[in-house]
């Protein structure tokens, strides 16, 4: 995938929502992201970590924040 192509799919998922918690949720987390971009270094096996969740979460294996909780419990 692109960086277009991730920037498009971030501006769908963004516009696919009126959740407001998890908008702010979002922007908190990009902003931290873009200010700390070039301190982070992952490991290969980091980076692996990244990519299977980001696998994951496009195969629909995901849990809701009460499925989490109760895993937790």
């Amino acid at each position: 995938m692109s960086i277009s192509e991730y920037k498009t799919s971030i501006k769908k998922l963004i516009d696919a929502t009126n959740n407001e918690a998890l908008l702010k949720h979002w922007k908190k987390q990009l902003e931290w992201d873009l200010e700390h971009e070039k301190e982070i270094k992952l490991t290969d096996e980091e980076w692996n970590m990244v990519k299977e969740g980001i696998a994951g979460y496009e195969a629909g294996d995901t849990l809701t924040l009460e499925e989490f909780i109760n895993k937790k419990g």
